[in-house]
């Protein structure tokens, strides 16, 4: 009896562990499959906000980048208006000047013909001034040519015009050149300049250069080719009127 109880209890005693361990398999499969799991949740948050961090710092570059950009083309329109305001600041003050000196050359003017409209008036009282070359100027140009400022006057006591023709000739010994001139014709109350050019001839050399003023009194004056004074004001000399030959007389 005691030697069958004791193979009982033998043969219990090798089943429990199996038992135990069929028992145990799912617990141990659910405890690896756990911390699988978790090891990967883990991986995944990581990976990704490492993701989002490197991310985050490629737009910050970017937008340091952007902004850095705009603050150059800000400083440039900055230093460009800057630029604009001191040329117009610049163009206001010489505006400026220019109109006061326009101001200041009208008021001269206006006094300077009040003052001749008086003068002219005392002469008249007087018995008035014939007609007269006031002025005669000549300013040598390149290639030969020779430009000319003619300035007659005539005062007459009853406010006559005066009207004829005139004519330039330049005088070497016997030999006399008329100066072909495009308006001849003078006509005026008081004072006419007439201006023109011509081309000297190559070779000729004038002593005098004579002008004649043809009319109700006919008026000759000479004057010394070498004697001639120099013009300084050239703006008053007419630049546009076309070249010509002198003739041969």
């Amino acid at each position: 009896m005691q030697e069958r109880e004791l193979k009982k209890a033998s043969k219990f005693e090798q089943k429990l562990p199996e038992a135990l361990k069929r028992n145990y398999i799912p617990l141990i499969v659910g405890g690896i499959v756990l911390c699988a799991g978790s090891m990967l949740l883990g991986y995944t948050v990581g990976h990704r906000q490492g993701l989002t961090v490197v991310g985050y710092d490629a737009d910050a570059e970017q937008l340091v980048e952007v902004v850095q950009k705009q603050k150059d083309s800000l400083k440039t329109l900055n230093q460009n208006l800057n630029t604009a305001i001191q040329e117009r600041d610049i163009a206001v003050n010489n505006s400026n000047e220019l109109f006061t000196a326009l101001n200041k050359a009208k008021a001269e003017k206006i006094q300077a013909d009040a003052m001749s409209t008086a003068y002219r008036e005392t002469l008249r009282q007087r018995g008035g001034l014939s007609l007269n070359v006031h002025n005669l100027a000549v300013k040598a140009l390149p290639e030969n040519a020779f430009e000319y400022q003619l300035d007659l006057m005539q005062v007459s006591p009853s406010k006559s015009r005066a009207q004829g023709s005139v004519e330039l000739r330049l005088i070497r010994g016997t030999e006399v050149l008329v100066v072909p001139l495009e308006d001849k014709s003078f006509n005026f109350s008081d004072y006419q300049r007439l201006t023109g050019r011509w081309t000297m001839p190559k070779g000729f050399s004038p002593q005098f250069i004579e002008v004649r003023l043809m009319g109700p009194v006919s008026v000759i004056k000479r004057f010394s080719w070498q004697n001639g004074e120099a013009v300084e004001n050239t703006a008053t000399f007419a630049a546009e009127v076309p070249q010509a030959e002198a003739n041969v007389h």
